[in-house]
């Protein structure tokens, strides 16, 4: 292995396996989590008037090198992309062109991507800052628990978007129907179908700011079913979500018992095992250690010496044989 590639796979292992990794893996983490949060406290301080216009200078310095730190990471990311398992070492100029379309990369271009595009197009303080709010997607890096989040969302985007697609027919129907029975008694409220769906989203979602009412008999007659059916309705998606999560969470628990039981059964763990066993972990937010602990524990009837492929490192783990 020559110098290059063992650098670049140790700033890969600290990049990747965030709070989970060395102790360098953590600060680095801890660095840029805190400037993310600090970003975000800059931004909403900023937009305050006199606040932002006494301390611009300042904003605009950390901003800067807010930029710098996080363009930084953003090349070096796809430098040591090539250090993936699941990269094809053999390709790297693809592979690192691939990774460069993957969500986490995108996240991390629309991060910095903001600040640079303003030296090209003239654009507005507030959407300005609204885009540097983006910068908090980055968090998906070093919490583990938002990724397993966003997997679950991508494979319930279809039941989700049907969900969605019915609430919007019942808001656009409801809306209509109002909007015939209260036009004439509220024509300055009721004006329009448009108008109307603003009443309809929020009777549905019970928030119920009382701002526009039905006033006819059997406007308030056709309400209390709508609302009615907009609590089932709007409530589906977050249900089937949460249902969905925790499918998921208990599905890649089992699946990490079996390839420990697997990689276990020869008394040696190969590399090939071990990198599947660690991602396996960090996709349900189980740390380095945990997993150590876990893969000790497993059984206890059965007593051998158990090698690590990756870092040579002997366990005496218990298997059950029988």
């Amino acid at each position: 292995m020559d110098k290059t590639h063992s650098t670049r796979k140790k700033v890969y292992e600290a990049l990747e396996h965030g709070f989970d990794g060395s102790m360098l893996s953590k600060l680095f983490s801890g660095f840029i989590v805190g400037l993310i949060i600090l970003n975000v406290f800059a931004i909403v301080l900023e937009s305050y008037k006199p606040i932002g216009t006494a301390y611009k200078t300042e904003f605009y310095v950390f901003n800067v090198f807010s930029v710098v730190v996080f363009t930084i990471e953003y090349f070096v990311r796809i430098w040591v992309s090539v250090e993936s398992p699941k990269c094809d070492k053999t390709t790297p100029i693809k592979s690192r062109v691939k990774y460069l379309f993957k969500p986490v990369s995108l996240i991390d271009l629309l991060a910095i991507a903001p600040f640079y595009l303003s030296f090209i197009f003239t654009i507005d303080l507030r959407y300005l800052r609204m885009l540097r709010m983006l910068r908090l997607l980055k968090l998906t890096h070093y919490f583990k628990g938002l990724r397993l989040f966003i997997d679950v969302l991508k494979k319930e985007l279809p039941s989700i978007g049907a969900a969605i697609f019915i609430m919007g027919v019942l808001v656009i129907l409801s809306a209509s129907v109002m909007y015939s029975l209260e036009n004439d008694a509220q024509p300055e409220v009721f004006d329009s179908i448009p108008s109307a769906i603003w009443w309809s989203v929020v009777t549905m979602t019970t928030v119920g700011y009382g701002d526009v009412t039905p006033v006819t008999f059997l406007g308030k007659f056709i309400a209390i079913f709508i609302m009615l059916l907009g609590v089932g309705i709007v409530a589906l998606p977050a249900a089937m979500l949460a249902a969905k999560f925790g499918d998921e969470l208990r599905t890649r628990r089992e699946l990490l018992e079996q390839e420990i039981n697997a990689a276990l059964e020869d008394g040696v763990i190969t590399s090939e095992e071990q990198s599947t066993i660690e991602k396996l972990s960090q996709s349900i937010g189980i740390s380095a250690d945990e997993l150590e602990q876990a893969i000790l524990n497993y059984n206890k009837n059965t007593t051998c010496s158990v090698t690590c492929d990756s870092c040579g490192k002997v366990l005496n783990v218990n298997i059950d044989k029988a």
